[in-house]
This record gives structure tokens, sequence and C-alpha cells, in this order.
């Protein structure tokens, strides 16, 4: 009970020395706010994305089988006929393994016109592992789910119900078209399930047997994302034990398809949102959490600054209280206990700055009509780590600020009349400060890597020429089209779209390059003799005849396609450099043939070849890829890529009427500039929101640096009054003065800078690997992070050197 009184005693005693000095406190406050708002912000951010298990059963235990080659060690999904030999192999694993996959179809229901709709399909198992429970209806059955004829049914997401449906019971047993194939829908969803699929909630959910049938057997064909529930009392690595037993076997019994595939477990939370994203989402946490801990670093090095010069300020005060017989631990208490009322306040303001950071980035949209759903309510892992950044800060500040409580010559202070003295804690005062110059020259020096590497990410060459490209991708399956229907209608659109003013050429393709929707293809050189696992991986794209041109991507070799190349001539390709290099090194490819069926064709002929431009994603490396004629590979969703003279944007309204003169019913989705679709998330938008958040960091430890040194030269110059007025009346030069009070300065910049230099030396080698053109060690950006840094913290100390040339050596002097 007395420690209890004696902590309610220093409590109210802190809050009423505190009132005394509201300048101090807000300060402090809003330095502390900062550094832990950013600090719970970003941890919440990574938390939503990374760290929160789903909200199924036992999400924790919750893995994700994923294949990959040694030579590329890229991770992919699994094909369903291996999926369910995994599940049958490995009971004493896994208490279950399912699968799905997610694409976009077209809903229409009650007579309205079809609308793209986001569908999961998944195996019969799917629900049942998770542990998922109908909203109302029942979910998809096993049966239903396995190859071969079934009833087709569909569940809808507990959004769709709402939004589409407006809550009606009755839409149980109700029929609903999804591009042009009848279905009944059997239920809906819980509330709280949004999905497997990272960042995204499917709007309908259907058996995994709705895909085509080359899918379902094909065990080439990986395109299922599989979820494994490890067993209780089973770890990891037993689990990866297992499925390694498994690909071995898998491949001796079928080396045409699984030859050379390996097998491994990832935490699910770890491979969000694709299975590849496990190689890089643990490097990438650890460099945002480390950039946003070295703010909080150096919020807490300025706060115990303030709190060193505050308590050297309360000197007289403390040698009073110990007079009279307080005990100097007795103190020491009391200063922690305002210091931690300080920070309590500062933790509260920085909650509620990081759920201001959390509204924002709720309402940020991603290029393109993907739909984006990321959660960032906190739970109770953001609140702990709130809090033992709170308490983290509290002991770390207080105990540097408690340095500073004069335990020794207490008594000396009392026939100091009040003069300024020298405070015992300007060595551990100016630590602080180089620490802190050290710290913001780092986030200096990498905010401008990331912004050095956002110009060049924006100046790269992508292969193709974005500007003055307006993209409108549209589904003819969403209207149940039939190849020879769709084909007509293509035809229609582009002699009618090519007659709007203004457009220049236009072309038609399967894919945007760094877009989401993607195809590859395993390649097979005539006349050379692979194993299955060698074969040449190519990323794929079906275009019309005049697709390098209104994408401005030049022939190097041979020629583009012709409105000859069709159904009824031989089957032509166009490939890019690197895959040419991977299939006849040395040799020219013009004229050459492969195949995308296996060693016995069909042929595609090479008649281009182009350069070696960006297909998936900004960072990939050289990746090989080829192009074949839209006439001799049809496909129902395609992209309209239209040049235009006059800005794209100007242009959408007129060719989207142009189109639905044709057919008014058929949805056109991602109407955007070329250069807008390169923001998308696979393209410009990581890098820039990397360069966003590391100049914010960089300027608030800049602005913390700032005011710590202007601070601590403030101090010692005003400490040093006395010794002026008297240099001043017995001759010396002001600027001399002046000099003396920013070389004071200039020391503690150097030694931070040098500090700083040698840390950044380390830490850009760890952070090259996020960065875009860039070398390991970007020298501009360090000296650009210098010359910054030196030039703001001289203007800083530029205030204290005047007020030092201004001193008056009579009342200097009077003073004494």
């Amino acid at each position: 009970m007395r420690a209890i009184d004696e902590l309610l005693r220093d409590t109210h005693f802190a809050i009423r020395m505190l009132r005394k000095s509201p300048v101090f406190a807000v300060v402090i406050v809003a330095m502390l706010a900062l550094g832990i708002g950013v600090n719970t912000a970003v941890f919440g951010v990574v938390n939503s994305i990374l760290f929160r298990p789903l909200p199924v059963k036992d999400g924790a235990r919750l893995q994700v089988i994923a294949t990959y080659r040694a030579k590329t060690r890229a991770l992919s999904p699994v094909s369903f006929p291996d999926l369910q030999d995994y599940r049958a192999a490995t009971p004493d694993v896994f208490d279950g393994i399912a699968g799905y996959s997610i694409g976009f179809m077209g809903l229409t229901y009650q007579g309205r016109a079809p609308a793209r709709v986001l569908v999961s399909w998944v195996t019969g198992s799917y629900f049942s592992l998770l542990g998922i429970q109908p909203a109302l209806g029942r979910l998809i059955r096993e049966d239903e789910a396995s190859p071969g004829p079934s009833a087709p049914v569909a569940v809808l997401g507990y959004s769709t119900w709402v939004r589409r449906f407006g809550r009606d019971p009755a839409v149980i047993g109700q029929k609903v078209m999804l591009n042009g194939r009848p279905c009944v829908v059997v239920g809906v969803v819980a509330e709280e399930f949004m999905g497997t699929f990272a960042f995204s909630a499917p709007e309908i959910y259907l058996p995994v047997n709705w895909m085509s049938r080359s899918v379902l057997e094909d065990r080439s064909a990986r395109n299922l994302h599989t979820l494994a529930h490890l067993r209780q009392g089973i770890g990891i690595e037993r689990a990866q034990s297992a499925v390694d037993f498994m690909a071995e076997r898998l491949s001796r019994e079928y080396p045409v398809d699984d030859g050379g595939i390996r097998l491994r477990v990832v935490p699910e939370r770890l491979a969000r949102p694709e299975e590849d994203n496990a190689r890089s989402n643990g490097i990438g946490v650890a460099a945002m959490l480390m950039l946003v801990e070295l703010v909080l670093l150096a919020a807490i090095l300025n706060v115990a600054n303030l709190l060193l010069a505050r308590v050297s300020g309360r000197r007289r005060e403390f040698a009073i209280r110990m007079a009279v017989g307080a005990a100097p631990g007795r103190i020491f208490r009391q200063l922690l206990t305002e210091f931690a009322v300080l920070t309590a306040l500062g933790g509260l303001a920085g909650f509620g700055l990081a759920s201001w950071v959390w509204q924002i980035l709720a309402a940020v949209h991603l290029p393109g009509d993907l739909p984006v759903r990321i959660d960032f309510h906190p739970d109770g892992r953001v609140l702990a780590y709130g809090a033992v950044a709170t308490a983290f800060t509290a002991l770390m500040a207080g105990l540097a600020g408690g340095r500073g409580e004069p335990r020794r010559n207490l008594h000396g202070a009392l026939h100091e009349a009040g003069a300024a003295v020298a405070s015992s804690g300007w060595r551990w005062r100016k630590a602080l400060l180089v620490t802190q110059l050290a710290i913001s020259l780092v986030l200096m020096i990498a905010g401008g890597m990331f912004l050095h590497s956002l110009r060049q990410a924006q100046q790269a060459n992508f292969g193709f020429k974005p500007e003055g490209v307006l993209n409108l991708e549209m589904n003819v399956a969403h209207l149940g089209y039939s190849p020879s229907l769709g084909r007509s209608f293509f035809d229609e659109v582009e002699r009618r779209v090519r007659k709007v003013p203004g457009v220049e050429n236009l072309a038609f393709a399967s894919s945007v390059p760094m877009g989401y929707v993607r195809s590859s293809s395993r390649l097979t050189a005539q006349g050379q003799s692979v194993s299955p696992a060698e074969r040449v991986v190519a990323g794929k794209n079906i275009v019309g005849p005049h697709y390098f041109t209104t994408l401005g991507i030049p022939i190097e070799r041979g020629r583009s396609f012709t409105e000859a190349d069709d159904e009824r001539s031989r089957a032509v390709a166009i490939v890019n450099r690197r895959l040419a290099d991977l299939l006849w090194s040395g040799q020219d490819p013009l004229g050459r043939r492969f195949s995308q069926a296996g060693p016995d064709g069909p042929w595609i002929e090479v008649v281009g070849v182009t350069p070696t431009g960006k297909y998936r994603f900004l960072f990939e490396d050289p990746q090989p890829h080829y192009y074949v004629p839209m006439a001799q590979e049809y496909t129902a969703m395609q992209v309209l890529q239209a040049r235009t003279a006059a800005p794209p944007q100007a242009l959408a309204a007129a060719i989207e009427r142009e189109i639905h003169r044709i057919q008014p019913d058929l949805p056109l989705y991602d109407v955007e500039t070329m250069e807008e679709a390169l923001n998308g998330g696979y393209g410009l938008f990581m890098v820039r929101t990397g360069a966003l958040f590391a100049a914010v960091l960089a300027f608030m430890g800049l602005s913390l640096a700032v005011i710590g040194l202007y601070g601590v030269v403030s101090q010692m110059a005003n400490e040093r009054t006395h010794e002026y007025g008297i240099r001043i009346a017995l001759g010396a030069n002001r600027k001399d003065i002046a000099l003396a009070v920013v070389r004071s300065g200039a020391v503690l910049l150097l030694c931070g800078t040098s500090i700083g230099v040698a840390v950044a030396l380390g830490l850009t080698r760890f952070l090259s690997r996020f960065l875009f053109g860039l070398p390991v060690v970007d020298w501009a950006s360090f000296a650009v992070g210098i010359v910054c840094v030196t030039v703001v913290t001289l203007t800083a100390m530029f205030v204290p050197a005047r007020r030092a040339t201004m001193v008056d050596p009579i009342l200097a002097l009077r003073s004494e």
C-alpha cells in the first residue's frame, strides 16, 4: 500500500510539474507520438498483411504447399492431380489438403446485364478444411467438386449476397448465369470469411470441376493454390520431409510432367498474396521495421536530450530537496514517474496517429479494377506491440534522462544563487546527439536511394512505349459467346474504333505487361532432346497483327505479324531475345520451330525477334517471352490497346460508346492509360510506396535531429553567456564568437556524419535488393544525404550563434 501511495503522490506531483511547463510537455509528447505512432502504424500494416492468421479453424497452423524447380527457385501453385496425390499420401502429417484458384467471370441474374465478379474455384475439401460454416443454405460438397459431370452449384460471398441480392433468403435455389452457363445458388458463406487469397474477397465460390477438363487432368497445369493443416504436434520440418518424399516419388512416376519438380511447405501468412512472395516477404518486413525503429530511436534520443536539459535546470530544486532529507533514489523514482506520464501521453497520441494512418491507407485504391481488401483494424498483437514500444520508450528515455540527476556535489548548487552551472550530463547529451545525427543521416541516405530508385524505374526501358496508349479490357465469355461469334465481335470493334477521331493505331492482346493476368508455357525446341525439367518456361501473350506498332515494340530481326497469319496458315510466333538465347544459343532463331505441347509438336515457326522487356514484375531478371497471333489462338478475354494522338483518357468515353453500340451489355474493365496500368502492384506501385515511405522517415529523422541539435547548441551557448560577455568586453570579434558556437555544433555534426556513413554502408547492401537500377552503394545518395544533413544542421545552429554575438557584456558581467 505504501508503494501505491508513493506512486500516486509521484504521479500527482509529476502532472503538477508538467502543467507548469506546458510547452516542454507538448514538445515531448509530440516527439513520442511521432516515434511510437509511426512504429505502431507500420507494424499494424505488416500485421494486417502478413502476421494476422486467417479467420478460419486453426489459422495459425495453416500451411501452403508450393512447387519449384532447382534452377529458378520461384515458388508456384500445384496441379489438381498432384494435389490429390499429396492428400492421399500425407494423412499422418496434415489433417487435410485443399486447393483453390481465382479468376473473373460474368454474372447474369434476374435479367440484369452481365457483371464481372471475382470467382474462387475450390476443391470439395476447401470449406471443411477451413471450418467455414454457411450463413445461409449449405456449402460445396466433396462430390460436387470431383472430376466428372455434376450438378452446377455456386456459393455466394456474404458481401455479394448483401450487395447484389439484398439479403434475400430466397436466393437459395435461384438460378444464375456465369459466363452464359447456368448454375444454382446453394448457400452463402459466413460474414467473417473473406476467402483465402490475400487482399481480395471472392464474390462467388464454384466447384473446381468448373475449370476446364485439361486443368483437372494435366499434371503440368499448376494453377491451384494449395492449403494444408498441420496435424497437432507435427512440426514444419517433418511436413517438409513428407512432401520431399512425395515429390521424389511423383518425379519418378511422371517424369514428363513432374520431373525436377520439388515442393516446399510455407506458413500461409508468409506466402501472401502468392506463393513466391514467401521468398521476399520476411526480408521486406525486416527492412520496413528496421527503418521505422530508427525513427523511434531518434525520438527517444531527442526526448532524452530534452529530459537531461530539464533535469540540469532543476539541480537547485534537487539540492534543496536533498538538503531537507530526500534520498537520491526517491528523487530518481519521481523523475521516472514524470517520464512515464509523458510517455503514456505520447503513447496514446501515437496510437491516435497510427489509427489516422490506417484510415488513410484503407482508402487507397490500387490502379485497375481488381477488388482489393485489407483489414487494418488493430488486434491484440498490434495493441501489444504499441504497449511494448511505449514501455521501451519510457524505460530508455527515463534511464537516459535520469543520468542528469545530480547525485553528487548537490549542496554546491545552494551556493550558486541561480547562476548557470556546467551540466554534469553534457557528455551524455553530446553522445546522444551524435547518435541522433548518425541515425538521421542513415535515414536520409536510405530515403535518397529509394527516391533515386523510383526515378530509375520511371525512366526504365520496359521494352515498349507506354505514353499515349489507352487500355480497355473485355471478356465476351461473360456473354457466353462462342469462339466464332467472339472473333466476329472483336473484328467489328476494331473496325469501328479505328474510325474514332484521335485513334492512331490499335491492337488486341490477351494481357498487359506487369498486369495481374498472365500465362506461360513449357517449350521444346525442335530437334533438341531435353528432359522435362530442362524445358524452358516462357511467358506468353496472344496479340493482334498491329500489336507491336501500337505498343512501340521494335522487331530486331524478322517481321511482325500480318493479316495473313490466320488459322489457315502455318503457326508462327515472335520470340524475345532471352527466349531465343535459351532455345538456340548462338544460332539464328528465324525459321526455327518450337512446340508448346511437347516433343512431338505441333510446331510453331519463329518469324521475328524482339528485345527483352518487362513482362511480369518490375524487378524481374530477363525473362523468356513469346507472342502468337490472335487469329491462330483465340481467347475470349482481350485487352483493346489504342495509341492516340490526344491524351488517351480524353478518348476513353468515345471508344466505350462505339463498343457498346455493338453490344450494350458487355462490361468494360480496367479502362486506364498504359502509364496508369504500370503503376499497379506488379509495376511501379511498390517502388512509389517505398520511396514515399523512406522519404517520410528521412524527413522525420532529420527534423528530430535538427530539433535536438538546436536545443543542445542553444543551451551550450546560453551556459557560456558569461564567457562570451567577458570576451566581447575584452575586444573579441563577434564573428569569432559566432564561429565558436558553430564550431561546437560542427564537431558533433562531423562525428555523427562519420558514424552514419559507416552504418549506411552496411545497411545499403541489405536495402539494395529492394531498389531498382542502382548499384549496391549509391554514392550519389550518400553525397546528397551528407549535404542535406550538413546544410540543415548548420542552418539550425545559425540562431544560437547569432544570439551569442548579441550578448551585452555589461549585463553578462553584472550577472556575476
